[in-house]
């Protein structure tokens, strides 16, 4: 769990892997794996049920290989996230702007970790959080 991901949000955090980023500070290389750690669709009803009186959002760190099918997968985990009253956030660490598949989210962080730039607590960092209205 995490409180620092999404401002005023207490967060699961759901890492996924296959990260093509290659951010030379990287606090989780090993997600750079493409079939690390259990399918995305296999456990993530047990998993959110098991905390869903402590949060108020699930948030994705990562997008994997961002391909159709996973868009597809996270449309359908984020319709259940939405079910159970919470809020969905996706943290793609790639440096682009909002994407279609990705406005289902309630928040979008964008932007690649940089140390020297620091983090969205940073005036000078170059990563943003959008929230939807």
């Amino acid at each position: 769990l995490s409180y620092k991901e999404i401002p005023n949000e207490i967060c699961l955090i759901i890492y996924v892997s296959g990260c093509m980023q290659r951010c030379k500070e990287c606090h989780t290389p090993w997600l750079r794996k493409h079939n690390y750690g259990d399918k995305l669709l296999e456990n993530y009803k047990q998993l959110i049920d098991l905390y869903s009186n402590y949060i108020s959002c699930v948030c994705f760190l990562g997008e994997g290989l961002n391909t159709e099918v996973e868009h597809n997968e996270y449309k359908e985990i984020v319709k259940y996230i939405h079910q159970k009253g919470l809020k969905a956030g996706l943290y793609s660490g790639r440096d682009t702007t909002i994407e279609v598949w990705m406005k289902i989210f309630d928040y979008i962080k964008l932007g690649s970790y940089q140390k020297d730039k620091g983090t969205l607590y940073n005036k000078n960092t170059n990563q943003k959080l959008y929230k939807k209205k």
